[in-house]
């Protein structure tokens, strides 16, 4: 299914509204600074697959991401209908259709037909969206992140969102993540994390959640 047949059938479905679902906690003292794009990376795949739970039975610690997508603008206002894609790796750092390929600067073409933990969702009413998905592992030069990629219309604007460290070490102490031991890099010497000046825009905030995590975002776009 291509980009513009898989937003039209989210576009048909009654999807309701995360608020409602979740409470507050994801949608309150929302963030409206026009959010830092990032690089796409070399593992992103223009093949949406409508869905909210991403793992597809992936090992790792669970945890649901939960982001609002507003204008960067005075008035704050939610964006409904807005595609959102996230992709990320899994608890030892391998790519879906990337698994033994190597990590280079630019895009390459998949090796295998696998899917996980990648999926696509229009947020709500609210500018909500929610996916399950497991916590990411590493690979070489990279703190553990998520990649977005969110499309308004004929705008779009590709990002990352990161975990903060003490999260990230007390998950990586567990199974499966303790069999890719000694990560390389943290927030602080992550090559595109660095940069930014005000991290606090890329970066998730967590909350326990049984055995694993809620982790909630805003991203503030400009589409007009």
């Amino acid at each position: 299914m291509n980009r513009r047949a898989a937003v039209g059938v989210l576009g048909s479905l009654a999807f309701g509204t995360v608020a409602a679902a979740w409470g507050q906690r994801a949608l309150t003292q929302p963030v409206c600074t026009l959010t830092p794009e990032q690089i796409e990376g070399p593992f992103y795949l223009d093949q949406p697959r409508i869905r909210e739970a991403i793992s597809e039975g992936r090992p790792g610690v669970p945890l649901q991401l939960i982001l609002r997508v507003l204008e960067a603008s005075a008035s704050c206002a939610p964006i409904p209908t807005a595609a959102v894609d996230v992709w990320q790796c899994d608890a030892l750092g391998i790519y879906s259709g990337y698994e033994g390929a190597a990590i280079a600067p630019r895009h390459v073409e998949p090796v295998d037909d696998k899917t996980f933990l990648r999926g696509t969702q229009l947020t709500d009413a609210a500018g909500a969206v929610r996916f399950r998905t497991i916590y990411p592992g590493w690979y070489a030069g990279r703190t553990p992140h998520v990649h977005l990629k969110l499309r308004v219309g004929a705008k779009a604007a590709t990002t990352q969102l990161y975990f903060p460290d003490e999260v990230t070490n007390a998950v990586y102490a567990r199974a499966p993540y303790d069999r890719h031991p000694n990560r390389d890099t943290t927030n602080a010497t992550d090559r595109f994390l660095g940069p930014i000046a005000d991290k606090s825009l890329v970066m998730w905030t967590m909350a326990r959640d049984g055995d694993g995590y809620v982790a909630t975002a805003t991203v503030a776009l400009r589409t007009s």
